[in-house]
């Protein structure tokens, strides 16, 4: 599988052929991640200091990029380098650099996967993060995020760079594409945001699938209704005002469609707003559902039992958390 990176991207990585490795082993982690946050669809992401993957990547004097993955739903991820979004990456930029170098790289799962909480994104991120070091290639953040987003094409059939932004760069993100932009800013100091991940079976390649049921037209109010709720969203990073993010926290074109595959989607949103969050929406294509909360007026851990407690009223499991914004992607250890 061929992804595009861009042809300033791939010819500089080709620039590195002759790059000796700097290390033989790299190993990096990257966060959860939050995407859309209501009417930002494939534009808005938040790094959740949550659950983190890793990943390590050790350098063979020669062979094939080869895959291992353990930890929580392993079993539920592709083995097959090219089918693996951090061995997509890597095969991409082995390709790139005309190296036929092996690699050896060990995912290892924290974040549950297709739960919309970005795990496909985070284990490229990392691996993006372990290469740029082992390989000396001096990605900036931009050109990191630009390979992460193709490594989606893996999990979600295209590419996408939300998540991987947020993964990356840390705080919350927004993302423009043709030509790719990133604009990072930091959460409110007083943001928490409450977490509920229900027990709910989706199909393997459910981030496919959720976008395939997108409306293809859009009605013309629907579209200002979510650029002005976009934009309340925005206002509200800018002036430290949790309230009027959760305000902005409404869309009418995608998370319509994607509620119906969610149970319990309109009582677990009720029960977060009325036990005080600011705000609800789907995390990325879904089960799980974040609430915003200010933690100088709200229990967070409120919110969460109570989305908890709703899910559990329609007889579905649920796991919840609280968290806070991540500072993004990070090297452990190189040698």
């Amino acid at each position: 599988m061929k992804i595009n990176i861009g042809k300033d991207l791939r010819y500089k990585l080709s620039t590195k052929r002759t790059n000796q490795p700097i290390y033989s082993k790299v190993k990096a982690e990257a966060p959860s991640s939050t995407a859309n946050l209501g009417a930002g669809f494939d534009i808005f992401g938040l790094a959740l200091d949550l659950f983190h993957d890793t990943v390590e990547i050790d350098l063979l004097p020669k062979g094939e990029v080869t895959v291992s993955v353990q930890g929580v739903d392993h079993d539920r991820v592709a083995k097959q380098a090219q089918k693996n979004s951090a061995g997509l990456v890597a095969c991409t930029v082995l390709a790139a650099m005309r190296r036929r170098d092996g690699l050896s790289i060990k995912v290892t799962k924290n974040i549950p996967v297709s739960k919309g909480l970005g795990s496909s994104a985070s284990s490229a991120v990392a691996c993006v993060l372990a290469l740029n070091e082992m390989f000396s290639l001096g990605l900036g953040s931009k050109e990191q995020v630009a390979l992460a987003g193709q490594g989606e094409i893996a999990s979600a059939g295209v590419a996408h760079y939300d998540n991987v932004a947020a993964a990356t760069l840390g705080g919350f993100t927004i993302v423009s594409h043709e030509p790719l932009e990133l604009v990072g800013l930091n959460p409110p100091q007083d943001l928490e945001v409450a977490v509920a991940v229900p027990d709910i079976d989706f199909p393997k390649a459910k981030t496919k699938m959720m976008r395939s049921i997108i409306p293809k037209t859009v009605d013309f109010h629907n579209v200002t209704y979510n650029v002005s709720h976009a934009s309340l969203f925005i206002a509200g990073i800018a002036l430290s005002n949790i309230e009027m993010m959760g305000r902005g926290m409404t869309d009418l074109i995608v998370e319509p469609v994607r509620s119906r595959a969610i149970p319990m989607f309109h009582s677990v949103s009720k029960a977060a707003i009325d036990a005080g969050a600011s705000g609800v929406a789907i995390s990325g294509a879904g089960p799980t559902l974040i609430a915003l909360c200010n933690r100088t007026r709200v229990n967070t851990k409120d919110v969460a039992n109570a989305m908890k407690e709703s899910f559990e009223d329609g007889d579905i499991s649920c796991q919840r958390y609280t968290t806070t914004s991540s500072n993004g992607a990070r090297l452990i250890d190189k040698r």
